[in-house]
Order: C-alpha cells, then structure tokens, then sequence
C-alpha cells in the first residue's frame, strides 16, 4: 500500500476521514488483528514519539515484564493469571534481538504505518476521534484500533480530541491490552508523570485511575506516581491526578503515596502551590496514615503557623475539627499567639484557633500580655482582638468581660487607626 501525503487543514482531514471510514471496515483477512488469546507485552517503546522512518510493522513482546514489575511495587509475588510473565526480568533488553523478546507480528513496515499514522490523525479531530469511537463497540474493532494507535498511545493520550478515543480504548481493553498500555507508559520513561503535567494528559491518566480501580495493574501507577510525588503536589495540574487516587482508591492501595506525603509533608506546606496541593491532600488521606500524617502537621504547627503558605496547612487541620490534633496544636502555639496576631499569616491561625475549641487558650494569653492593647491597634491583629470579642460574648462569658475591662481602660488609645475597629466592636456588642 503506498503512504499519501494527507490535507492538513482540519477541516479537509475530518471530511475525508468521514467519507473514508468505511476503509476501517476492511475484510479481516486484509488487516492484522490481535489476537487476545496470544496477545503479549509489546516492549517496542523507545521512549520517544513513533519516528516515521522506523519499522512500525514489527512488534515485540517481552514476557514476564508486569509480574516482575508488580513484585517490585507491591513487595509479593502477583499472579496475573497466565503463564507469559515467567522467567524474564523487569528491566530485560530492550532492542531487536534480545534475549527476552519475541516478535509478536510481522507486517510491510509501509503498510503498517500508512493505516496507523492515518488513524492517529484521524483521532485528532473531533469528528474523526467521535467516529474511533462509534467503532468500539466489538471486540474485532477493539484489537484493530489498538493495534493502529499503540505505538501512538502517548501521543494520543495528551491530544484534546484524540484523549477521548484513548479513554474509550482503555474502557474496552482486556487485561493484556491494558498491561501492554501500562508498559508503553512506564519503560524506559515514566509517561505517567509527564502527562500527568498536562491538561489533555491528566484527564487520560485520571481516566486510566478509574478504569484500573480492581486490577493489580494499579499498583505500578501508583508506585510511578510516588517518585515524581513532590513534583506532582506541587504542579497546579499534576496535584489533582494524586487527589484522583485518594477519591478513587483505597487507603491500602494507596499508601505509597501516604508514605511520600509524610516524607515531604513540610517541604509542600513551604511552597505555595505545594500548601494548596498539601491542603486538599489532608482532607482526602483515609486509613491508618491520616492520624500519622495529621500528628505530623500538628506537631509542627508553631512553625508551620508563621510561614506565608505553611500556616494554611495548620488552618485545614484546625477545621477538620480532630480534638487530639488541635490540642496538640493550640498547646504547642501556646506563647506565640501574642506574636503571630500581629503577622498576617500568624494572625489567620490566631482566629482559626478561636473559632474552635482553642478559644480560652487565644484568650488567656492575651490577658496575661501587657500588649493587649498592641495587638487591638495593629493591622492584623485588631481582628484576632475583634474576632475573640465576638465568639468569647457567644461561648465564655466570664472571659468576655475580662477582655472588655482589660480593652475599656485603654479606651483612648483605641481611638485611632485600627483600634478604632475593635472600639466599634465593644460598642456593638454592650
């Protein structure tokens, strides 16, 4: 068959692909089908997009790649149910001729390519990719698109259109398909976190979550995952693929990356996409390591609490309103409250803690400081003093007068800047 040069205008390219779908439909003794009975791992991933002047017509399969590869992720022998994985390692060769490797298909490398390279092309438009899809309905069709776009599957994947034709593909693959996928993805480069970091490509790999929720194939995502894991948290995009694990899987499943959060805990509440990312991540973690992780934000909250993104992170754990963390927290900020009230990031702690159970604590301190009356004038903290006013008149009546009688005998000084707030709140609420 011989390679034509195809319209690049899109326009043109999705009118030619509607009218020459039919094509797709070829008699099956003029097309090459995987077969799922024999279907092995295909190792022909170089780690670079397919190079049109390489053979796209010959395949390799690598046995024994993923049950080597689950027993190093997951610490125990997996069985996957057949006997292709025996016998070879993870990391065998990878080129023509290896010990490991055997060829799986053999087409005309023009043949091959021309269908495949019109295939992906026809994936990235709309029309074209929404029409793939109509086609995966049987599996005959299935193992026929596969085969076309496999060698293309990265390349698909982060493609605006062409990432609805990979999520519909890994929809309808079986678990040998799925497995050649996960290769492609993983060896020699991890693909996962690349396309993780970008918008088409984190939508395919949350899909890919999803789709692999049951299978032990999961557990090579999630290991993939946990060594770029401070890279990801940190990524606006890349964040929300590991915040697709916490609200798909389970907390066993998922403890690779619970180990890496505790690891890297601090240094993400330091960055300030890394506190967003940390933030969210608090709020999801499920299982045994929730408390391990949340021990760890409380018992560093003094410090935590007066840097510019770390003290969000303090904030999330006050409001999921755990009472042995936040005792732990309002005991190891006990001493600073005065301090971080006239800070602004200290000061958003400050009233977190007097919103919640930390309220007599916040209180107590102030009404021992001989700065009371700083903290009332200062920019920031005139609304921890406004705040502790307001929930002490609600909660702790007997600490309430105490602060008014403390405020009242600097009446003079709060008629000026910011004092002149907290003088209006005393006056609102007599």
């Amino acid at each position: 068959m011989e390679n034509s040069t195809h319209p690049q205008d899109p326009n043109t390219m999705a009118s030619m692909y509607s009218s020459s779908l039919e094509a797709l439909q070829l008699p099956l003794e003029n097309l090459y089908l995987f077969d799922n009975s024999s279907l092995s791992l295909n190792a022909s991933s170089t780690g670079l997009f397919p190079d049109p002047q390489r053979n796209h017509g010959l395949g390799f399969s690598r046995v024994g790649s993923f049950r080597s590869c689950l027993d190093d992720f997951s610490g125990k022998s997996t069985n996957l149910g057949s006997s292709m994985f025996d016998n070879v390692n993870w990391f065998n060769g990878f080129s023509n001729g290896s010990p490991g490797f055997q060829p799986i298909f053999s087409l005309d490398s023009e043949y091959s390519y021309g269908y495949s390279n019109w295939v992906i092309d026809m994936a990235k438009t709309e029309e074209g990719s929404k029409d793939l899809q109509k086609m995966l309905s049987t599996s005959t069709n299935n193992n026929m698109i596969f085969s076309w776009v496999f060698d293309f599957i990265v390349e698909l994947m982060i493609d605006q259109s062409g990432r609805y034709l990979f999520q519909k593909l890994i929809e309808s693959a079986d678990e040998t398909q799925l497995q050649m996928i996960l290769e492609k993805l993983l060896v020699p480069h991890n693909y996962i976190y690349y396309a993780s970091l970008l918008k088409y490509g984190s939508c395919s790999i949350k899909k890919l979550i999803t789709v692999l929720e049951k299978s032990p194939l999961i557990t090579c995502v999630i290991k993939a995952l946990s060594y770029k894991f401070e890279k990801l948290m940190m990524d606006p995009i890349g964040h929300y693929v590991i915040f697709e694990c916490l609200d798909v899987l389970d907390s066993q499943t998922n403890d690779p990356l619970n180990i890496q959060a505790m690891k890297e805990c601090l240094e993400l509440a330091r960055h300030e996409q890394g506190s967003v990312s940390m933030s969210g991540f608090v709020t999801r973690i499920k299982g045994p390591r929730r408390d391990q992780l949340l021990n760890l934000i409380s018992r560093n909250s003094a410090f935590l609490a007066q840097d510019p993104t770390g003290n969000y992170v303090v904030q999330c754990v006050i409001r999921l309103q755990n009472p042995a963390m936040n005792d732990q927290i309002f005991r190891n900020l006990e001493g600073y409250y005065v301090k971080l009230s006239t800070t602004k990031t200290g000061s958003y702690v400050v009233e977190h803690c007097l919103l919640s159970s930390g309220l007599d604590r916040v209180i107590n301190e102030l009404l021992r400081s001989d700065r009371l009356v700083s903290v009332a004038k200062d920019r920031y903290g005139n609304y921890v003093v406004q705040t502790a006013l307001k929930e002490s008149k609600k909660r702790e009546i007997s600490l309430h007068g105490s602060l008014v009688v403390k405020l009242e005998q600097h009446l003079k000084c709060l008629q000026h800047g910011y004092g002149r707030n907290v003088l209006s709140v005393l006056r609102s609420l007599q």
